[in-house]
């Protein structure tokens, strides 16, 4: 469901010193690399969870961002993936860890806008399989992620972010009769998360939000832009969005489905069996949900009560989901589970 946030304004850039503060933080970043700002106002974009800019400058356009409370960890994350994975994200021109702010350079349109159709699946599955090889590396930086505060939800901290939401009042008003289902086959839940845990893949990276909109081609490599949504949770967690895009999007056919699927498993089979794999997928994207829903729970604290009634709608819409497609594999095997 599209939500319309285009009228949302912040003081971030309504009030002077506010604003002052910021031109002031882009120029110092500009003018470490010998560049400077031009006089063209920026075009600023807010949304609840983040608010971008795109500033002009000698060095052509740069991008500004700021997060909401809860995704602050971006900038920090940024910054060391460009150390852990060269090559997989923009080069940053600067980060501000304790604020949020993090500056980017140009990188073109993003490849959404470069595809002669949104639905070349053969693009599709080449970033899928790129993306999940930078997974593969990310696996042993665990540790490292969870120390730059990236949310952990790995299997065993999902039934706490369940719990959390359960107790919001305004989640569980638009959950309505979801609310007890989801208590009622809170077992089945448990017994999910556990099965999940128990897979021997490792936790890794998520992005959360993994879409053509979110990736730039550069010097021939992809870049994954816009880690704000991400946590520390089972790899497979990613598979969720592109999925559901090739479903409700793409009206992609089941061999399709199956096709991206495999591209994205593709580097894992080097060190497990391709079937144990495959069956891991309808799982790991039924609790993706919870990864979506943390990604809606933020907002920054002035826009919240302007955007709680979206934000709750859209997290009970993911829960329900979730205890539909759980209750689902109670019946029996789901291969798209996940995706509706």
């Amino acid at each position: 469901m599209a939500v319309d946030f285009t009228d949302l304004r912040l003081s971030l850039w309504d009030d002077p010193d506010q604003r002052d503060e910021l031109h002031s933080w882009v120029r110092a970043c500009l003018a470490e690399r010998g560049e400077r700002l031009l006089a063209d106002p920026p075009r600023v974009r807010v949304r609840p969870w983040s608010t971008t800019a795109r500033f002009s400058s000698t060095a052509g356009p740069v991008w500004f961002k700021a997060s909401a409370p809860g995704g602050e960890f971006e900038a920090a994350l940024h910054g060391a993936l460009y150390t852990w994975v060269p090559g997989s994200v923009l080069t940053p021109l600067g980060m501000d860890v304790k604020r949020g702010w993090s500056l980017l350079p140009g990188a073109g349109v993003p490849l959404r806008e470069q595809m002669a159709s949104i639905d070349d699946f053969a693009v599709w599955e080449a970033i899928l399989g790129a993306y999940s090889e930078t997974q593969r590396v990310l696996a042993g930086r665990v540790r490292d992620l969870l120390a730059l505060d990236v949310p952990d939800l790995r299997p065993a901290a999902l039934g706490r972010l369940l719990d959390g939401f359960l107790a919001d009042p305004g989640v569980t008003a638009a959950l309505g009769d979801g609310a007890d289902l989801l208590l009622r086959h809170r077992s089945a839940f448990d017994a999910e998360c556990k099965a999940l845990d128990d897979s021997g893949l490792p936790p890794s990276l998520d992005h959360s939000d993994l879409h053509v909109g979110n990736v730039f081609v550069l010097d021939g490599r992809y870049r994954f832009a816009d880690w704000g949504d991400a946590v520390v949770g089972h790899p497979f967690f990613s598979l969720l969005v592109p999925l559901r895009i090739a479903v409700r999007e793409l009206n992609a056919d089941t061999r399709t489905r199956q096709r991206l699927r495999d591209a994205y498993l593709e580097p894992w089979t080097e060190s497990h069996p391709a079937s144990a794999l495959r069956a891991e997928v309808p799982r790991a994207t039924r609790l993706a949900a919870l990864s979506r829903s943390l990604a809606w729970s933020r907002a920054f604290c002035e826009l919240r009560s302007a955007v709680a009634g979206d934000q709750h709608r859209e997290i009970a819409a993911l829960l329900r989901g979730m205890i539909s497609d759980i209750t689902a594999a109670e019946d029996g095997p789901d291969a798209d589970a996940g995706t509706r």
